[in-house]
């Protein structure tokens, strides 16, 4: 059975953090209809297309239904209203206010269903004075102190190639807390209102710098920590053919074997040295073979904690993967992305599609 069966969403989000929140809820079996605006969301537009349809809105929305209508007509209104009266979840990302002038907010909704449960995802919730302040991912993560560490060898802040606030602040912190929500709907027949900042569930991952500004009264400066290239026994280096090792041989027994396979002299085996001498030392080692000779080597053993840094495509070619069945193509193309839900038994294991703007608009109009 899927955890979620019968259970109903309604989807006003956009973009990225909401759809990855309830392509979750669609995983482990809940319906989930996606309501969208007059020419539907913009992630519908974006790059790149194949046969005429967004790839990103295609991965994120598979296995929605879509609905189309302008919420500001009070006819519009007064069908979602009688919609959410058959939900259990609604899942909104607009600004703090935007669904309140709709009518829709969690305060409305509740006094037509008492055991929904209500999901604002927003950049900084929905209190506190930056909560109608504009951003993207790139914002939060600027300030969460979160871009501070990471940056170039002269201290420019690096973008991520993948956008953290929206999955890690965002996504994830939603499904877990309307998951909890459902359980407790489920016990005691109440809704509740969840309130997801992006920016503040990004601090949990700041927790590094946070115990080092404590201790130290300052920012941990890059390669400074163990954690953060300061420590030979977890850094990366650069092959001969400028391919990257990564050492996370935090524990001697995987520190001692590394040095074993790469036949480290004494020295460098008994760390006698300071932490960046011990560093230039394994380098000049490990740039005399490419990147496929370390691989092959260290494949060979399980326990030294050393990879190569590999490029995203060659995650569709891991035997790893391949072996799961973690990664699905249709047609040499890339069909759908895991989910985080791990109990494979309850997922929805439906080949669906993702939904035409407006499929699905017989669900309204039959109200």
């Amino acid at each position: 059975m899927k955890a979620l069966k019968d259970i109903r969403v309604l989807d006003f989000s956009t973009l990225l953090p909401g759809p990855l929140t309830t392509l979750m809820l669609v995983d482990a079996g809940a319906e989930v209809i996606k309501v969208e605006k007059i020419g539907g969301e913009d992630l519908r537009r974006s790059k790149p297309f194949v046969k005429g349809h967004s790839l990103l809105f295609s991965i994120l929305n598979r296995g929605k239904k879509s609905i189309e209508l302008d919420l500001k007509k009070k006819e519009n209104k007064e069908k979602i209203l009688k919609l959410v009266k058959t939900a259990d979840v609604v899942v909104e990302q607009f600004r703090p206010g935007v669904m309140k002038r709709l009518g829709l907010d969690w305060k409305t909704l509740k006094k037509i269903n008492t055991k929904l449960v209500y999901c604002s995802i927003s950049g900084y919730g929905q209190t506190g004075r930056k909560k109608l302040i504009a951003g993207h991912d790139l914002n939060y993560m600027a300030e969460s102190g979160l871009l501070s560490l990471s940056t170039s060898k002269d201290g420019t802040p690096i973008i991520p190639n993948t956008q953290i606030a929206d999955i890690a602040g965002g996504s994830y912190p939603a499904f877990m807390n309307i998951v909890l929500g459902l359980i407790k709907a489920f016990k005691t027949q109440q809704g509740s209102y969840i309130d997801i900042s992006m920016y503040e569930n990004l601090i949990p991952l700041a927790w590094l710098g946070l115990s080092h500004y404590f201790k130290e009264k300052e920012s941990p400066k890059k390669n400074t920590l163990h954690l953060n290239g300061g420590y030979h026994r977890y850094f990366i280096y650069e092959t001969y053919d400028k391919k990257f090792l990564a050492l996370g041989a935090l524990e001697d027994k995987f520190w001692y074997k590394f040095c074993e396979i790469i036949k480290a002299p004494k020295d460098i085996l008994l760390e006698k040295e300071k932490n960046f001498i011990i560093i230039e030392k394994v380098q000049n080692i490990i740039k005399t073979k490419t990147g496929k000779y370390w691989k092959r080597k260290f494949s060979d053993e399980k326990n030294v904690c050393c990879t190569l840094v590999e490029k995203v495509e060659n995650l569709i070619y891991d035997p790893h993967l391949k072996e799961k069945k973690v990664l699905t193509e249709r047609k040499g193309l890339l069909a759908k992305i895991p989910t985080v839900i791990n109990d494979k038994k309850l997922i929805n294991k439906n080949k669906q599609k993702a939904p035409l703007l407006a499929e699905h608009n017989y669900i309204i109009n039959d109200l």
